[in-house]
Parts: C-alpha cells; sequence; structure tokens
C-alpha cells in the first residue's frame, strides 16, 4: 500500500469513527443551526434597517425585503463610506455589485471557520494518545500518514460542516429575501464564499491540530485551540499598527506573514493572482503548523 492510500484510509476511518460516535452529526447540525440563525438574523437586520430607511428618506414602502438594500448598496455615497471602511479600493471593487446578505454571510463564515475548527479537530488527536488508541492504528502505517490522515479527514469534515451551512443559509434567504430572479448565482455566491472560508480554516486546522500532538488530554487540546486564535488576533493588530513604524517594522512583516489572519483581505478578492496567492499561503501554512506538531510527535513515546 502506497504512502497516500495509507493517508486515505487514516481519513475515511476518521469519518467513519465520527459518524459512529455521532460527534460528526452533532457538529454538522450546530452549524448549520447556527449558519441558519445568523442568515435569519441578518435579514432581520436588513429588514429594520430598510424599513427605517424608507421612514427617513421617505421611499416607497417595499414589500420584500433586500430591493432598498440592494438599490443603496449601488449607489455612489454609499460605496464611498463602505471604501473608508475596508480602506482598501481593490476589495471594494471586487465585491461591488454582490448582494448585502452575501456579504454579511461571508463575513459570518470566515468568522466562524477557525472556531469551527477548534470544536472539530482539538480534541481528535489527544483522545487516542491519551486512550492509547493510536498504538494499534500506527502499527498499521506509519506516524506521518497518520497525522496526515488526521488532518485531511478533518480537512473534509469542515468542508462538509461550511457546505451545509451555506445550503441551510441560502434556504433562509429564499424565503425572506427578495433576489429579483438571481437565486442560483446568489446560492452560487454563498457556496463560494464558503469555498474560500474553508480554505482560510486550513491554516488554522494546522495550527490547531499541530498543538493537538503536545498533549494526551482533549480538554487542554481546546484550550490551546482557543489560545491559538486569540493570540493570532492580537499578533496580527500588533503588527499591522507597526508593520510600516519602528526599528522592528522589518520583523512584523514576516511575523504577519506567519499569521492566517493576515491572509483573508486577498480571500475577498475576486482577481486571480492574490486569491491564489493567498489561497496556496493558507495551505502552506497548515501543513508547515501540522508538520512542526508531528516533528514533536515522532519522536516521543506513545
Amino acid at each position: 500500500m502506497n504512502f497516500f492510500s495509507k493517508i486515505w484510509r487514516v481519513a475515511a476511518y476518521e469519518w467513519f469513527d465520527a459518524i459512529r460516535s455521532r460527534r460528526a452529526i452533532v457538529i454538522l447540525l450546530l452549524y448549520l443551526v447556527t449558519a441558519v440563525l445568523g442568515m435569519n438574523g441578518s435579514i432581520s437586520m436588513l429588514e429594520k434597517i430598510e424599513t427605517q430607511l424608507v421612514e427617513t428618506l421617505q421611499l416607497p414602502e417595499s414589500k420584500h425585503t433586500g430591493i432598498v438594500s440592494t438599490v443603496i448598496w449601488k449607489s455612489k455615497p454609499f460605496q464611498r463610506m463602505v471604501k473608508s471602511l475596508t480602506r482598501d479600493e481593490l476589495v471594494l471593487k471586487d465585491i461591488t455589485g454582490k448582494h448585502p446578505v452575501e456579504l454579511i454571510y461571508a463575513w459570518f463564515a470566515f468568522l466562524c471557520a477557525p472556531l469551527l475548527v477548534v470544536l472539530v479537530a482539538a480534541n481528535r488527536i489527544p483522545e487516542e494518545l491519551g486512550s492509547g488508541a493510536v498504538r494499534y492504528q500506527i502499527f498499521r502505517t506509519s506516524r506521518a500518514c497518520w497525522s496526515l490522515g488526521k488532518y485531511m479527514g478533518m480537512a473534509l469534515m469542515v468542508a462538509c460542516a461550511i457546505g451545509i451551512g451555506a445550503l441551510g443559509a441560502y434556504v433562509v434567504a429564499a424565503f425572506r429575501l427578495w433576489m429579483g430572479g438571481d437565486s442560483p448565482n446568489f446560492f452560487l455566491g454563498l457556496l463560494q464564499w464558503g469555498f474560500r472560508a474553508w480554505i482560510y480554516s486550513l491554516a488554522f486546522l494546522g495550527l490547531v491540530m499541530g498543538l493537538s500532538h503536545l498533549t494526551h488530554s482533549p480538554n487542554k487540546a481546546t484550550v490551546l485551540g482557543i489560545l491559538a486564535l486569540v493570540a493570532c488576533s492580537v499578533l496580527h493588530v500588533l503588527a499591522s499598527i507597526h508593520r510600516y513604524t519602528g526599528r522592528l517594522s522589518e520583523v512584523w512583516v514576516y511575523v504577519e506573514r506567519l499569521i492566517p489572519s493576515a491572509y483573508k483581505g486577498e480571500l475577498w478578492r475576486f482577481s486571480v493572482p492574490p486569491l491564489a496567492t493567498a489561497s496556496a499561503s493558507l495551505v502552506a501554512l497548515g501543513f508547515c503548523y501540522l508538520l512542526l506538531g508531528y516533528a514533536f510527535f515522532r519522536r516521543r513515546d506513545v
């Protein structure tokens, strides 16, 4: 059996074990409910904003949510305001014309992807290290195949959760939102943002699973994963502040390149070069973080 076949068998067993223990079903349903409630709340918020705008600007009332916001979104004054908030003219140019609710879902998907990774993957490796089950698995395969197989299995599970979440969000939007006959494109848009969020999650997945190689305790691994997310957010803010000023500005530039959050802006682009560069960098970061944890794991007694 070759190297890739062994990785695939470990990944397949990860799915079988997750479904047997109902862990995968619970996580998928949890993310689905979160996505549905998030979309429903976003549309309710949009409905209130549109009602206020209609009253303030004395516009004709609309029977459907989304008509007023879509028109306002395409207006020049509103685009200038969004430009001042995003501070990136290229991103604004790429997202102009997208439905506001679609962009709200994109923001939600990027926000929840790292948290989903911690819930899905943080405890998987420590559970088998602590119980000793890993000894029976690495007897049939190598430690490298075992670690990579775990990573691939979790990556597929996160992709499935995000995809189901996008479908649930679309169903809610289809019932409550005016799309102007653009329903198929709206659904494809949600799937596209979900795919980008999944690419974004791969770096965090490698980071969380790399750290989980360091402990036999699932609870400690979960705490380490949460602390890693907080550390990434803090370092990203510090790097954004200091990369252009101070004696260590060049150091902060390199530090920022090691933080997954630094590539999120490029994932909002629709131009191929920045999108491809950011995607490749995030995938590479995920594998690097995972292999750092594996380097510790391969030298320890299990």
